[in-house]
């Protein structure tokens, strides 16, 4: 059985968009129509801000560069892949054109990776920086 993620309408398998509001509708097993025993992917819930509408968007076309180069300089290559993908995603919503963000359990993961990459360089630079300040001002 499929679903239309925009309005919930329900139809047979061979249905490929909704009658209702012409959206493409997504593969889904209805509760009472699967068998027992059989597990259902959670799919995390996300609200529009604007208009309150669940689950029902689209991904945007991103026009930002994802290079950035202090965090190459600082952290290299992998540093710039995690903090490319530790952003999080922009989405429009289906219902009102609402365009925010959502985070995701791997923009989540990667931002812990890309700061524990970048964590020991500043601290060095810190350390050198305050190391500078006390050979500076030590000689006055």
């Amino acid at each position: 059985m499929k679903m239309c993620s925009y309005c919930g309408k329900k139809y047979p398998d061979d249905a490929i968009v909704c009658a209702v509001d012409q959206n493409p509708l997504d593969e889904q097993v209805a509760e009472a129509d699967s068998p027992a025993g059989t597990p259902h992917p959670a799919k995390p819930m996300t609200h529009c801000p604007a208009c309150g509408a669940l689950d029902g968007y689209k991904r945007v076309v991103e026009l930002r560069g994802s290079f950035n180069l202090v965090v190459f300089l600082i952290g290299g290559l992998f540093a710039v892949f995690f903090r490319t993908a530790g952003r999080p995603r922009r989405v429009q919503c289906n219902k009102c054109g609402a365009i925010f963000d959502i985070h995701t359990p791997s923009t989540k993961v990667s931002r812990v990776i890309f700061w524990l990459l970048i964590a020991p360089a500043l601290l060095a630079i810190l350390i050198l920086l305050l190391h500078l300040l006390a050979i500076f001002f030590g000689h006055g």
